[in-house]
């Protein structure tokens, strides 16, 4: 059977209205069809959502071929969209034990393995893909972002130093190997491997801001502070990439005491940045005011044996901090800043089930599978993500039994890090004026006290003052709020991507106390805007 019978064939099952005798005519008409027919069957099978079908042709076709690779990884895809998940996780390995290069079994494997929160597993066969296949070097790039995507920074640091040693003139894997080593605390490395892909392609705006993240600077002669001032004097640079430079060298002024020109090169740096982001405050206001006026939402029961911690507040006001602290001194596993609250809200209100206690039910699962993930069993799983302030009312819906440590830090000292700080996302684009900073704060404080009126939800308000200040008495505080035990050992600190990187791996210093001091003079609307 030729291709355009293939394609009469699918034509007529579908004009028929993918009928069950239009099943059988079709499974008839492919009987002395070569194999090859009876794949491209299928697949169009399920590419026009018809997998049910799907499955019976396969299962027909896999009487007559039963050990056709390609088969058995259709009917994989063709069980897991009908549903039949743990069949369909066997069938994948069946094949990937054959054809340990099968690329697409491979991903379609750890595919559902995250979508079930299996993330060591899914970083397990993504792993084992990529050095089976000794894949190329656009091929390792995609298969780190994967990771990245999972949030297996310590699984993409291995590959990535392992695909760096194999395509050691490659900046995208350069790149990568740089992100993922500064995640996971190895400065040196990712120093190396960010200088590296910026030699070869200095156009990589993100690793400028990384390469400023890997320490604090101590000399204005050192390397990469030259680098840094050659590559703000070149004035022909795109936007986005010369914001990502200012906003290094304003890191790295800063370090070193230089408080007046670090305020100036900032300020051109959030000048570019409000050109490539910009804000749109109506509907900021418009987002406040609906959920200001959202009715309540059906809660779920609680999961006795779930017990999810929310730390939000604005961003820059201790959050990794807390997180890395809980996480090394109690049974808490910190996922660092997870995006699935928000986009259950978006979710359930785009299908209108807001209200539906069921589709409530099923939004919690996705977002507790999750946070358990399949590593070590904890007591509390965290989610760090700040903005998780938005949804507060959602978070009560789906785990009454959460806990929320609300981060609060002095206004100026707030405003000032978010400033100094290139977020390049549409959530942060409010970060790169002091005006829209304080718009955008003053929602954020309205809507902490609508749900501390409304909502029965936990929550305890953490200064990050306190915290730096007496460490061991919040830490203590924070245990108390939980109901946790300190655990026998202290736990490393886990990965971490974001701006916080280094300085949450260093003792805590009261020095980023009334820091903007240092910038009063420079800034002034710092200190009319912002009362403290």
């Amino acid at each position: 059977m030729t291709v355009p019978d293939v394609d009469r064939v699918l034509r007529r099952f579908l004009a028929a209205a993918a009928s069950d005798a239009a099943l059988i005519e079709a499974i008839g008409a492919l009987a002395p069809a070569p194999v090859e027919a009876w794949r491209q069957t299928a697949a169009g099978m399920i590419r026009a959502d018809r997998p049910r079908a799907a499955l019976t042709l396969l299962d027909a076709a896999l009487q007559r071929f039963p050990r056709d690779v390609e088969l058995r990884y259709w009917r994989g895809n063709a069980l897991r969209l009908n549903g039949l998940v743990e069949q369909a996780e066997s069938v994948y390995r069946e094949v990937l034990g054959e054809d340990p290069c099968h690329r697409d079994a491979a991903l379609a494997l750890a595919f559902l393995l995250r979508e079930q929160g299996r993330i060591v597993a899914a970083s397990a066969v993504v792993s084992a893909s990529t050095r089976a296949r000794a894949a190329d070097a656009a091929e390792s790039q995609a298969n780190l972002g994967f990771l990245r995507e999972c949030g297996a920074f310590a699984a993409a640091h291995e590959l990535a130093q392992e695909a760096r040693a194999r395509f050691p003139d490659d900046a995208g894997i350069a790149a990568l190997a740089g992100e993922f080593a500064l995640a996971v605390g190895a400065f040196d490395r990712a120093r190396d491997a960010l200088r590296a892909a910026l030699a070869r392609e200095p156009q990589r705006a993100p690793c400028w801001l990384r390469l400023a993240y890997c320490g604090r600077f101590e000399r204005a002669d050192e390397p990469d502070v030259r680098r840094f001032e050659d590559a703000w004097r070149d004035t022909a640079r795109d936007a986005p990439t010369r914001a990502c430079i200012g906003f290094a060298l304003g890191k790295a002024l800063d370090d070193l005491g230089d408080y007046a020109r670090a305020a100036s090169v900032l300020r051109e740096a959030n000048a570019l940045a409000r050109a490539t982001l910009p804000w749109d405050a109506d509907r900021w206001h418009r987002f406040v005011a609906q959920r200001l006026a959202a009715p309540a939402l059906p809660p779920r029961a609680p999961v006795a044996d779930f017990t999810p911690v929310f730390v939000v507040g604005l961003p820059r006001t201790g959050t990794t901090l807390v997180a890395t602290r809980l996480a090394r001194r109690f049974d808490v596993r910190d996922r660092g800043e997870l995006n699935w609250i928000g986009a259950m809200h978006d979710h359930l209100a785009a299908h209108g089930q807001l209200h539906d206690a069921r589709a409530i039910a099923a939004a919690a699962a996705v977002v507790e599978a999750q946070m358990r993930r399949d590593d070590a069993p904890a007591r509390f799983h965290l989610d760090k993500n700040p903005l998780n302030f938005r949804y507060l009312d959602l978070i009560a819906a789906m785990f009454p039994q959460a806990r929320v440590i609300h981060c609060r830090r002095g206004a100026r000292d707030t405003a000032l890090s978010l400033w100094m700080q290139y977020f390049a996302h549409d959530d942060m684009a409010f970060a790169y004026d002091f005006g829209t900073i304080a718009e955008f704060a003053a929602g954020y404080q309205r809507l902490m006290a609508h749900w501390r009126a409304t909502l029965a939800l936990p929550i305890l308000d953490l200064d990050y003052e306190a915290l730096v200040a007496e460490p061991e008495d919040a830490v203590h505080r924070l245990g108390a709020f939980l109901g946790a035990t300190p655990s026998a050992a202290s736990a490393p600190t886990g990965a971490i991507a974001t701006a916080s990187v280094w300085q949450a791996r260093q003792p805590v210093y009261t020095s980023s106390i009334g820091r903007w001091r240092h910038y009063a003079p420079h800034l002034p609307e710092l200190t009319q805007r912002f009362a403290e």
